[in-house]
């Protein structure tokens, strides 16, 4: 966790997947869930990112 907040999360980009809104993936690191917004990759804001219309991961059905 320390070498993320130091250097910045490590796009899993082999992992990623479209939930409907956005992109998202988990840091290689430390398994944080990201999001990509308009900005780039973020970590994931889950009082505002987490809204009813997104889809869960195809292959794990876990909402983050």
């Amino acid at each position: 966790m320390l070498r993320c907040k130091v250097f910045g999360h490590k796009i899993n980009r082999r992992r990623v997947w479209d939930d409907g809104l956005n992109y998202r993936t988990r840091c290689d690191r430390c398994d944080a869930p990201l999001i990509r917004g308009r900005d780039g990759w973020r970590p994931l804001d889950f009082e505002k990112d987490l809204i009813v219309k997104r889809s869960s991961h195809p292959a794990t059905g876990e909402p983050f």
